[in-house]
């Protein structure tokens, strides 16, 4: 089991300045330090070769290890292994659920308990990949608990919150990537499904307005708008149609379908809008941070 540590270090080198390593004279490799120098390296890594994982002085006086804890990784380092696992999982649940949506808008006929079936499947799904989203966000979020935790016990350096900050932005920005993704497929399959429901008589140009990028704007910005337009209009769509069809069994399970849809939709909005925040605001207290650290 292997473990992506490349947020972690990419916040580690955005926060810590390059130092020549130094030779235990205090001269550094760069200047050069002479051919005695060069003979006491090459006698110090044969020494090496021969040496035990933990020197005598690593150990203590019953002969257990004594490991400095001062070395271990925060806390807060943790949510980038868990973020990433999650991560990990949602994709591969969004490739079963995109099958699933592939196989559930296919016609078929008289086949009632296979179309049940697969809408379970989708709903057990798609519950569980909007969870799994907001669980990743609230441990990127747990990472300002336990800076502000450190902080009050003074055990966290300038340094150390710049990182902790750079992982929490990058952590943010590859969940609001996978949502926004995961969000505009659903979208597709919402139209779909609505098509299939016969719900084209109340579409966005007779109802609510889709909102328009302005010039200069990063269209992605404006896509969770867009989406919670359309899904706001097929509810309502929806709650005509269930007026119009009230003891039509398939059709009440096929809105009921389109309903669960778009309201996951709106979550998921909600979600990209509260992440664009979080980057926002950790960007600022970056900024910040720099500007203490300047002074």
């Amino acid at each position: 089991m292997w473990r992506d540590r490349t947020n972690l270090y990419v916040s580690y080198r955005q926060s810590y300045a390059h130092h020549p390593i130094q030779t235990r004279y205090g001269a550094s490799n760069a200047s050069g330090a002479g051919a005695w120098s060069s003979a006491y390296s090459i006698n110090i890594h044969a020494s090496e070769d021969r040496r035990g994982l933990l020197s005598d002085g690593e150990l203590g006086d019953d002969g257990d290890a004594v490991i400095e804890m001062d070395h271990l990784p925060p806390r807060w380092a943790d949510a980038s292994d868990e973020v990433t696992d999650m991560l990990a999982q949602v994709a591969i649940k969004g490739q079963q659920l995109e099958v699933l949506h592939q196989k559930h808008v296919l016609p078929k006929f008289n086949d009632d308990e296979t179309k049940k079936g697969q809408g379970a499947q989708i709903d057990r799904l798609t519950q569980q990949i909007t969870k799994s989203f907001h669980e990743c966000q609230r441990r990127i979020q747990r990472i300002d608990e336990l800076v502000r935790e450190a902080k009050q016990v003074g055990a966290l350096s300038k340094a150390e919150e710049t990182m902790a900050r750079n992982l929490q932005i990058s952590l943010a920005t590859r969940l609001q990537a996978a949502s926004a993704s995961f969000r505009k497929k659903q979208s597709a399959y919402l139209r779909r499904l609505r098509d299939m429901g016969g719900l084209d008589y109340f579409t966005p140009t007779n109802g609510p307005s889709m909102p328009q990028p302005s010039s200069g704007l990063d269209p992605l910005l404006h896509e969770p708008d867009a989406d919670r337009s359309f899904s706001q209009s097929t509810l309502q769509a929806a709650s005509q149609q269930k007026l119009l069809h009230t003891n039509e069994t398939t059709i009440t399970r096929r809105e009921r379908e389109i309903e669960d849809i778009a309201h996951g939709i709106i979550e998921l909005s909600d979600l990209f809008r509260d992440l664009q925040n979080m980057v926002i605001d950790q960007g600022t207290l970056l900024d910040r941070i720099d500007y203490n650290k300047d002074d």
